[in-house]
C-alpha cells in the first residue's frame, strides 16, 4: 500500500502492497460477490507497483468473468420461478381431472353398476387370439371377452356391467386379466392390462415436481402415466 511521509508525499510499501482490503459483506450472493471483487480490485490497483502495473487485459478478463456469473444465477433463478410457475398451472390443469376416467396400467376395476368400463391391452407381438376375463373379488369368472386376433400396440376395448349370461352385475370391485395366442399355438402371452377408472382426488408429490391422481379403484399414478381418457 502506499503511506504518506513527513513531508506529505505519498510513498510505495511494498510490503504491505498485495494484502488485500477486508471484505465486508458474507459473500453468500452474487452483490456480496461483486461488492468483494470491487473491493479487492480497488485495492490492488490503489497498491499496485508504479514499476509493475496491473496489466488491463487481466482486469478486464476478471470483470467479465464476474459479470458471467451474475448473469448465471440470475438465469437460474428465473428458471427457478418459471419451474414453479409451470408446475403449479399443470396442477391446477389436473385438477381439473376429477370426475373423468384415465385409463392407465392395473387389473382391478371398480365397476359402478352402470356404464361401460374402457380397458385396453398393450400387445408386444400381434396374436392369433386375445381374451380378456372378468372376475369378482372372490375369483370367479364373470365374464369372458374373445377380442380374436390383434396387431401390436394398444387394443382398447370394454365391460358393459353383464356376466356370461348378459345379466347385469351388481357395484364392486372386479379384475381384468389377458390371455393371448400366438400364430404357433402358444397361449404363454400376456399383455399389460389398461383399465380406466374414475379420478377422485387430486395431489402434489412430497418434491412437488409430481402430480398425482387417485383414482376411484385406489390406484394412485403419476398423471404423466396416462396414456388415454374415457370420453
Amino acid at each position: 500500500m502506499t503511506t504518506t511521509n513527513a513531508m506529505g508525499i505519498r510513498v510505495y510499501d511494498p510490503l504491505t502492497a498485495n494484502q488485500p482490503a477486508a471484505s465486508t459483506s458474507s459473500g453468500t450472493t452474487a452483490a456480496d460477490q461483486t461488492t468483494n471483487f470491487l473491493q479487492l480490485l480497488i485495492a490492488q490497483i490503489q497498491n499496485q507497483d508504479p514499476t509493475n502495473p496491473m496489466d488491463a487485459s487481466t482486469m478486464t478478463s476478471q470483470m467479465s468473468d464476474l459479470s458471467m456469473v451474475n448473469s448465471m444465477q440470475t438465469m437460474n433463478s428465473s428458471l427457478t420461478s418459471l419451474l414453479s410457475q409451470m408446475q403449479s398451472a399443470n396442477f391446477i390443469t389436473q385438477s381439473s381431472s376429477i370426475g373423468h376416467s384415465p385409463l392407465a396400467t392395473g387389473n382391478n376395476i371398480s365397476y359402478s353398476g352402470t356404464g361401460n368400463v374402457l380397458m385396453g391391452a398393450n400387445v408386444v407381438n400381434p396374436l392369433a387370439d386375445l381374451t380378456a376375463t372378468i372376475s369378482d373379488s372372490s375369483g370367479n369368472v364373470v365374464n369372458t371377452i374373445d377380442l380374436g386376433p390383434v396387431q401390436s400396440g394398444m387394443q382398447n376395448f370394454s365391460w358393459n356391467g353383464a356376466d356370461s349370461n348378459g345379466q347385469q352385475v351388481a357395484a364392486g370391485n372386479y379384475s381384468l386379466s389377458l390371455l393371448g395366442t400366438t400364430s404357433a399355438g402358444a397361449t404363454d402371452q400376456s399383455p399389460t392390462a389398461y383399465v380406466a377408472s374414475q379420478v377422485v382426488n387430486v395431489s402434489k408429490s412430497t418434491d412437488g415436481t409430481t402430480v398425482n391422481l387417485q383414482l376411484a379403484d385406489g390406484r394412485i399414478i403419476d398423471a404423466s402415466q396416462v396414456t388415454q381418457w374415457d370420453t
